[in-house]
Formats: structure tokens, C-alpha cells, sequence
């Protein structure tokens, strides 16, 4: 059952996942619509699902349910997770590349392969005061306050650390 995004529940459970490419406004139009048909009918053990889906930032697809409303089970969750994988090959996006990191860089979205952060972080281009896309994050509650942090209040703390020469 689709719902409205910003009327969710702040406790509502939320997935987001990060493209591998900047998305046109043609290619979030066609994800929102088959979005907003998958979410009419996703449900769970035959129980709909209160739920919605945002686009964010050009680069991350969301999906939230109010589980007050009903529960996503296990069988739910891997619907979900199919529907975003036809999405993928839909649009010719990778929505499951876990080795880019995004960051918030003037203003604009930044992907960085996990690999390159040390060197980005040498060069000066990220700091620990870098604003950081954690997409971990589980609520709809946490998009305020815990999504785009400070890179060194995070795991990517580690890069920031100076060591003190005696």
C-alpha cells in the first residue's frame, strides 16, 4: 500500500541504496513509477506493507515501511530486494556496488572507491569534517541526524587519526 514518504512513522524501517551513477530525471521518473507499482502491491504473508520510496541526492533509491502498520518478513525483504535488482537492469544502474563511498563534496554527491579514500584523504580532498552518506542507517528517524555525518565521527575515522611524533 502505497503511502506518502514524509508521512511515514519516523520509526519506520528504511533501505537505501546507492547508485553507481549519478540518475537522469528520466531514469528516477521510470524508478519512482515502477517504484510506486511495486510498492501498491509488496506485501508480506498476503498482509500489504505501508510503504514509500524517495529518490535522494540524484543517487540513492529509498524504501521505507511503517511496521506498525504490518511487518516485512524475511520473504518481503527478498521481494524487495529482487524488484531493486530488475531496476538495476532496467535502467543500466548498479544499485549493489558496496565498494563506492559517498561523500558530499561542494555540494555535490561524490562517489569514491573504497580503495582510493586513503589517497583522497592524503590529498586533501577529504577531511574528517567531509560530509559522509552512511547507508547503513535503519529508520526514517535517522535521515535528519545520522545519515550525512562528519566522515570522522564514523568507521572512516581511522583515516583521520594523526600520529603524534615524540
Amino acid at each position: 500500500m502505497l503511502a506518502d514518504f514524509d508521512k511515514l512513522s519516523r520509526n519506520s524501517r528504511l533501505w537505501i541504496y546507492q547508485a553507481d551513477r549519478k540518475l537522469t530525471a528520466l531514469d528516477q521518473k521510470k524508478c519512482l513509477d515502477k517504484l510506486d507499482v511495486f510498492l501498491n502491491q509488496w506485501a508480506a504473508h498476503g498482509n500489504d506493507l505501508m510503504a514509500s520510496g524517495v529518490i535522494k541526492h540524484d543517487y540513492f533509491l529509498m524504501i521505507c515501511t511503517d511496521e506498525s502498520f504490518n511487518a516485512a518478513s524475511g520473504c518481503s525483504i527478498d521481494t524487495q530486494v529482487r524488484f531493486v535488482q530488475q531496476l538495476s537492469s532496467d535502467l543500466g544502474v548498479d544499485f549493489f556496488q558496496r565498494t563506492n563511498i559517498a561523500f558530499l563534496i561542494n555540494n555535490e554527491v561524490e562517489l569514491v572507491p573504497l580503495n582510493q579514500i586513503k589517497t583522497e584523504v592524503e590529498r586533501r580532498r577529504i577531511s574528517a569534517e567531509t560530509l559522509f552518506f552512511d547507508n547503513t542507517i535503519q529508520t526514517k528517524g535517522q535521515l535528519e541526524n545520522d545519515w550525512c555525518v562528519q566522515a570522522g565521527k564514523t568507521w572512516l575515522n581511522r583515516y583521520f587519526k594523526q600520529t603524534t611524533s615524540v
